[in-house]
This record gives C-alpha cells, structure tokens and sequence, in this order.
C-alpha cells in the first residue's frame, strides 16, 4: 500500500456568529491530481446528510386541541408556536453529539403575561442547552398564561420518523409530533487548488457551517471516521469474497 506523505489537515479560520451557530475553514492533502475531488464529493455529502442532531420530537401545549388553534392572550397562533419550536436548537452540555448513543430529556416552558417567551425562558435538564437563547417562541399580553411541556431526542439524518397524531383530537389539549430531519450542518463549500504543479499534487479548502449545536471540527472528524470505516467493511469483505481468484 502506497503512503502519501506529509499529510495535513489543520483549521486555519474560525469564527462563532450572532446567533451560535459555527464557520470553520480547513486546510487538506496532498492528493494526486483527480482525487482531491473524489475525496471532497464523498466528505462533503456524508457532512450534509449523516451528521446526528438534538430535536424535539414532541410537544404538549396546554389548551391547544389543534393546529390553527388560538390561545387567549398569546399573539401568535399554535401553528406559529411550533414552528418557533421547530427552529430552536438544542445540544448536549458536557458532551459531543456525535459521541451519543441514546439521548431523551423531557423540557418546560411555563409564562405569564405581558412576557416576550424566549429560548431562554426554556426549563431543561443539565445535560442539554440552548444555543440561542434569545430564539422567539411567543408574546404574551398581560392576560397571558402558556404552559407547554416537550421532549427532546436524538434523532439521526436516516431515521425513519412517521407522523403521528392524537388518538382523540376532540381533545382540549393534544400532543404534537415533530417529524424534524436533523441538519446540523447547515452548508459545505470546497475549492481545490494546485499544491505542487511538477508533482501534480492539490489540497482542498474547505468550509463548514453549522447551527452550532456541533463544531464543524467535530463534523469533519465524525464524517472522515464513517467513511473510513465504510470502506474498510468493503475491503474486508472482498478479501472474503474470493475476488481475484479463478
């Protein structure tokens, strides 16, 4: 097997913006010519589909039986409030989301009015966090009272999430089911550029956005390591298939 020597990887622009989420700028190679390109196709599309998130999967909101329902004294109808919700971004608090097997914590959100609810108005559990906690749920008047109850899960990029619905929806209070898809990673960008013209070597800069509920440090590392990993079971397996031998 033929090594590529001096092999780098290193971050070489970082930045956190306004509302938590993460840029990062990354320097790798060498390649050869050609496959600097095969390499950033594969890493950037296990980035943007593969990468696991912390959502709410389900929301009870007291007085809400459905939808289009509006609470007394909260400006914004319940189909506003749970997109609000569907924005919010959460993440572990003493650990990285790509480190997690199983993850399920229940969160509430009790107000009275005149209040603007805010992320940050949010009860959660040590074990997660908010990333922005200035995030909009809903404006109460002074006559306002709102309580809401959810639950937060992992959830991967390839679950399989049914929709659900209430088994009684006459009921003055119905849970709601989320079927969000995770998307941590909210964009890739890479460029390939010539290294050494002689040799015919490239490297490849690329650039991770994420929501900030992951550093785009720990995406990169997750993805490398799924894609090493999925090759090599496919190496594996073709020295046992008998391959090459008549």
């Amino acid at each position: 097997m033929t090594k590529t020597p001096n092999l780098f990887f290193s971050c070489v622009g970082s930045r956190i913006q306004d509302n938590g989420s993460m840029y990062t700028r990354f320097h790798l190679g060498p390649f050869l010519r050609g496959q600097s390109l095969t390499f950033a196709n594969a890493l950037r599309r296990t980035l943007l589909s593969e990468i696991p998130g912390i959502v709410i999967s389900d929301v009870l909101i007291e007085g809400a039986g459905h939808e289009f329902a509006i609470l007394p004294g909260v400006e914004e109808t319940v189909m506003d409030i749970l997109l609000n919700l569907k924005k919010l971004v959460f993440a572990p608090s003493d650990s990285q989301i790509t480190e997690l097997e199983n993850f399920k914590v229940t969160g509430f959100l009790k107000g009275s009015g005149p209040k603007k609810l805010t992320a940050n108005d949010l009860k959660l559990p040590l074990t997660v966090k908010s990333i922005d906690p200035h995030a909009h749920i809903a404006n109460l008047s002074s006559n306002g009272e709102f309580s809401l109850c959810f639950n937060l899960e992992l959830r991967k990029a390839h679950s399989n999430v049914t929709n659900k619905t209430n088994s009684i929806p006459e009921k003055k209070t119905r849970k709601f089911f989320f079927d969000t898809v995770p998307m941590p990673v909210q964009k890739v960008n890479y460029v390939i550029k010539s290294l050494n013209v002689k040799q015919g070597s490239e490297y490849i800069v690329l650039e991770v956005w994420t929501d900030g509920s992951v550093s785009p440090q720990e995406t990169v590392q997750f993805a490398l390591k799924n894609l090493t990993n999925l090759f090599y079971q496919f190496a594996a397996t073709s020295k046992t298939s008998g391959f090459g031998t008549e």
